[in-house]
């Protein structure tokens, strides 16, 4: 290869990589620029500072159509921290449906164990009492309808055995919101729990775990693979950087 072709093509790089940095600064900036949220209107709770920072990283990433992992220490307010954005989404879905002829009420689905599902239900009446939680019945039919009342924002709670019995149904419909609670439920990325869930389809998807890592790395690569594909790349790539 001739000297001059060497500079033209080591030229070609560099552009290439300022380019790329511009790029990524932009990217920066727009990130930066978005307004800190203010905590919603109808929040019946006072938020400790890293609370209210819980739901502003939240609130960040779905403004950005982000998912991501809320994996503070058990007893440090997850749930209420959540709560705080869901019913911010629910105001923003509102500001969006309105002026529409054919409004969609704000749903989402809170996926959990049997054993904290009436606490969600007790904390969303008792911190954002706007929305509307009720656990999910198979008894119940709701066919092809969404839960909850026409007018308000719905969550409706179900457990894991639940969900992996009526796969079907969840898959049917598309939601606002997917919350997975003790999300370490699917930390084998090669389970049928883990499966099902990342296969919901929602706009936005949220993790909450106090021990996003029990027993592995690839724990934590099931749970960006839910809440946020592809960020970690492949399982196989994600097993051989770091074995």
């Amino acid at each position: 290869m001739k000297i001059g072709q060497l500079v033209a093509e080591i030229d070609t790089f560099a552009a290439k990589d300022a380019a790329l940095a511009d790029t990524l600064r932009e990217r920066a900036a727009a990130l930066a620029a978005i307004p800190t949220p203010a905590l919603p209107t109808g929040l019946r709770a006072t938020l400790r500072p890293y609370q209210e920072e819980g739901f502003q990283f939240l609130a960040h990433l779905a403004a950005r159509g982000f998912g991501g992992i809320l994996a503070d220490d058990m007893g440090l307010g997850k749930t209420v921290q959540t709560l705080a954005w869901l019913l911010h989404q629910a105001h923003t879905h509102a500001a969006t449906q309105a002026g529409s002829a054919d409004k969609k009420p704000f749903r989402a689905v809170v996926i959990c164990p049997k054993s904290v599902m009436h606490g969600w239900l007790t904390e969303t009446e008792r911190f954002a009492p706007e929305l509307s939680a009720e656990i999910f019945t198979p008894l119940i039919s709701y066919g092809t309808k969404m839960p909850g009342p026409a007018d308000r924002g719905a969550l409706l709670v179900v457990n894991y055995a639940q969900l992996r019995l009526n796969t079907a149904w969840f898959h049917r419909h598309n939601w606002d919101a997917v919350i997975l609670d003790e999300a370490q439920f699917i930390k084998n990325p090669t389970s049928q729990t883990a499966a099902i869930a990342r296969a919901i389809p929602a706009a936005h998807r949220v993790a909450l775990t106090g021990t996003p890592i029990e027993n592995r790395l690839l724990d934590l690569w099931s749970l960006f693979a839910f809440a946020q594909p592809g960020l970690l790349g492949s399982q196989a790539g994600f097993r051989r950087q770091y074995p």
